[in-house]
C-alpha cells in the first residue's frame, strides 16, 4: 500500500489591518485640524465607550485626509483582501464618506474597553506617547504578571475554532505618527498607563457608505 498522498492546504480568507507611517506634511495637517477642533471645542466623548476625560470633534478642513490618505487604504484594503463587506444590496451608486473624527486626549489610568465601530473602514492613529512599554511593563502592578498591557493597544480577531485571539501594540514614542485602518467591526481596546502625567493625543475616525449625490 502506497503512502503517497496528494493532499492540499486549505487557509480559510480572514481579514487583517494595515499600518501606515504618516509622513510630515500629514502630521502637521492633523496638527491643524486638531487644533481648530479644540477651538471649536465640540466633544466627542458621545463617540467614545471609556473613560477618556477630554475628546473633541474634528473636521477634515480641507478634505485631505480624506482624499489623499483613506480613500487611497480603501483601495489598498480592496486589492489586498476583499471589499465583499462593503456591497449594498441596491442598484444606487455609494462611496465613501467620512462620517466620524475625532482627538482623544488620555490620562494616565483612562482607557478603552473591548468594543467595535459603526461605519464600514475605522481607524486610528497615535500623534505622541509618553510612556514606554518596556518601563510600564516593570511597575509594581505589572513585573511579576505573565505579562504586561498596561499602556498597549490590542486588537481583538477570531481564529477558525472562534478562539478570541489578541495582537497587542506595545506602545512607545517610536508608534508616534503610525495609523491603523481597519474594518470597523474588528474589535480593539485601548489599555491605561500609569505614573505619568502627561497625555496621551490619537486621533480616530469612520469611514461610511452613503448614497452619491
Amino acid at each position: 500500500m502506497s503512502n503517497e498522498m496528494q493532499i492540499r492546504f486549505i487557509e480559510p480568507r480572514n481579514y487583517g489591518w494595515i499600518e501606515l507611517p504618516l509622513n510630515e506634511g500629514c502630521v502637521e495637517y492633523i496638527w491643524k485640524c486638531i487644533d481648530e477642533g479644540v477651538k471649536r471645542n465640540v466633544s466627542a466623548k458621545g463617540n467614545l465607550i471609556g473613560q477618556i476625560d477630554k475628546a473633541y470633534d474634528l473636521k477634515d478642513i480641507d478634505g485631505l485626509l480624506m482624499s489623499q490618505i483613506l480613500r487611497p487604504l480603501v483601495i489598498e484594503y480592496k486589492n489586498k483582501w476583499s471589499d465583499e463587506h462593503t456591497k449594498m444590496p441596491c442598484k444606487q451608486d455609494y462611496d465613501f464618506v467620512l462620517d466620524g473624527f475625532w482627538v482623544n486626549y488620555q490620562n494616565q489610568h483612562e482607557y478603552q474597553p473591548v468594543h467595535d465601530h459603526g461605519g464600514v473602514y475605522s481607524f486610528a492613529a497615535w500623534l505622541k506617547i509618553p510612556t514606554s512599554y518596556k518601563d510600564q511593563a516593570l511597575l509594581d502592578n505589572a513585573k511579576d504578571a505573565g505579562s504586561s498591557w498596561n499602556s498597549a493597544f490590542m486588537f481583538q480577531y477570531n481564529t477558525i475554532f472562534g478562539d478570541e485571539m489578541p495582537y497587542m501594540y506595545q506602545l512607545d514614542p517610536s508608534w508616534e505618527n503610525t495609523m491603523v485602518f481597519f474594518p470597523s467591526k474588528l474589535k480593539h481596546a485601548v489599555y491605561p498607563y500609569f505614573q505619568c502625567d502627561e497625555q496621551r493625543i490619537s486621533i480616530s475616525g469612520n469611514l461610511w457608505l452613503r448614497p452619491r449625490d
